[in-house]
């Protein structure tokens, strides 16, 4: 009766011990996206809402970030914080343009120009990225042209190192032009439209990403969940 008892509980803790194993592949195979939701003038706390979902996504293992952004702009400190914030992610980082209405105006520009996958829904627009002063005021002319030259070396680097359209890049702090996602999709300002981000997870699925640094990434994204 003994030996007959411990042969049940071998079998019980084999059976557990098999279950376990498939719980942890499970967890293992699990693939997420982190999705950060930033509908708010680009400043203090918007950066450190970004920085600090950036680095969970990294903590947590994720395969992808989306940022799906809606600003009007901000400031130029908090937009560098955030951009070498993206630069510097573990993770690849999407900056989608959404929803319908959306803008990624003045500092949103560069925030997207520095993704690794710039993005946009139908309806959204982006661009108007010439320096203003505080309260939207224009700047005295001295530090205006300062100012210009600074941020239009900032967006034509990160054009440059994404490949993306430099002299419309340019063009949209120089001249302040702004651009719907049609547009900016046939310029080559970002590489995506789609209506959602459903949609845009399907697009990106088995895309190789090329990072800052020129490493490549290939997506799989088909089993993805979306998480905040």
């Amino acid at each position: 009766m003994v030996a007959g008892r411990n042969m049940k509980i071998q079998r019980c803790l084999i059976c557990g011990l098999a279950v376990g194993v498939l719980a942890v592949v499970a967890a293992a195979a699990e693939i997420e996206v982190v999705r950060l939701k930033v509908v708010d003038t680009i400043q203090p706390a918007s950066k450190q809402f970004i920085e600090r979902g950036l680095a969970e996504a990294a903590s947590r293992g994720a395969a992808l970030v989306v940022i799906e952004l809606d600003t009007p702009g901000g400031l130029v400190d908090s937009t560098r914080d955030i951009t070498s914030a993206i630069i510097a992610c573990e993770v690849p980082v999407v900056v989608y343009v959404a929803p319908g209405g959306a803008q990624a105006a003045s500092a949103g520009f560069y925030i997207l120009m520095a993704a690794d996958v710039a993005a946009m829904a139908p309806g959204t627009t982006t661009g108007a990225a010439h320096p203003v002063g505080g309260q939207g005021e224009n700047l005295p002319e001295d530090v205006r042209a300062k100012v210009t030259n600074d941020v239009s070396a900032m967006v034509r680097s990160f054009a440059e190192q994404r490949g993306r359209n430099v002299d419309k890049a340019v063009e949209a702090v120089v001249e302040s032009t702004s651009f719907t996602a049609a547009e900016a999709l046939e310029l080559e300002l970002i590489e995506f439209v789609a209506d959602n981000l459903r949609a845009l997870l399907d697009q990106l699925d088995g895309q190789t990403v090329t990072r800052f640094d020129k490493s490549e990434v290939v997506l799989d994204l088909e089993s993805a969940i979306v998480v905040e």
